[in-house]
């Protein structure tokens, strides 16, 4: 029974010391390699400053082309949209930036239809883990889980979110693989055409959104001016009408639900420009805030 018992402690040890080294090894990569999502660019970012930023779920990733944006107006843009992105997600990422030294002059939020969506996704949280010797991003990660105990537990993380930040990408970073996406600008395009639907808008809007209203403190106290603003849907979306609400909700909200009414060459699906789409819905966006730029 001794020998046994000792051989487990032996095994229990090693295992220990290995999920130890393999986080030690996992985190060390993450926080240094070549960034491979907009998480990682922030954070190995300092002292930055842009003109432009546009922030939201893929609906701001796929739609606005911060390249065209930089050749019409000469200002400077970043596209942090992430698929999948709540306002809370975009809250946290701003904060990182802040925590970071990087400044904005205005920053574009999408909100239509992640009004009602509130808290952090699990795929942003998933991608945040690998960081969590950050102080900041200990700091958010914390508020989402539970006293925040896997914090403790070596290698842990990147078992739990093993399609995010396991093995895969782990790899992919060591190897110094670059991302589908150039993060320096941040555009993802769709390309194709189409009008398929998938899902429905919601049948309510809730009367406020708290993660929204602590974004814009935030960027007002960062001397930022944060403008919402809704991206194109298709005619066939169900419930398209009840955005309209958020225009009560939302003064100041630039609101571009309908403008493709008319072109449905410009959708990808429903939800979603093409490529074409994104850089007209571009130029749209950027006449009505900088009128004298666009060449007519």
């Amino acid at each position: 029974m001794k020998r046994f018992l000792i051989y487990l402690i032996k095994i229990i040890g090693i295992v220990i010391v290995l999920m130890y080294t393999m986080d030690a090894i996992y985190s060390y990569t993450f926080e240094n390699g070549i960034p491979r999502n907009k998480i990682q660019k922030i954070l190995q970012l300092k002292n930055k400053h842009y003109d432009l930023a546009f922030l939201g779920s893929s609906r701001t990733e796929n739609h606005i082309d911060c390249e065209l944006i930089e050749q019409i107006t000469g200002k400077s843009c970043i596209n942090l949209g992430i698929s999948g992105g709540t306002i809370g997600d975009m809250l946290i990422l701003m904060t990182l930036a802040e925590s970071k030294g990087i400044t904005f002059n205005k920053v574009f939020l999408q909100v239509d239809y992640a009004y009602n969506h509130t808290g952090v996704s699990n795929n942003f949280r998933a991608s945040l883990s690998p960081f969590i010797n950050n102080s900041n991003v200990k700091k958010e990660l914390n508020k989402s889980e539970e006293g925040g105990f896997y914090s403790y537990i070596p290698f842990y993380r990147y078992m739990k979110y093993d399609k995010v930040v396991g093995f895969r990408e782990f790899l992919s970073v060591l190897l110094k693989r670059k991302p589908k996406t150039d993060l320096d600008v941040g555009f993802s395009p769709k390309i194709g055409k189409g009008l398929a639907i998938s899902g429905k808008l919601p049948n309510k809007f809730n009367d406020k959104n708290e993660e929204l209203n602590a974004l814009f403190k935030l960027m007002d106290k960062n001397n930022s001016k944060l403008i919402c603003f809704t991206a194109p849907y298709c005619k066939a979306v169900e419930n398209r009408e009840n955005l309209n609400v958020l225009k009560s909700r939302i003064p100041s909200l630039l609101y571009y639900v309908s403008i493709f009414d008319k072109h449905p060459e410009y959708f990808y699906n429903c939800g979603h420009l093409n490529i074409d789409g994104a850089r007209q819905f571009t130029r749209i966006l950027i006449e009505d805030i900088y009128p004298t730029k666009i060449n007519k």
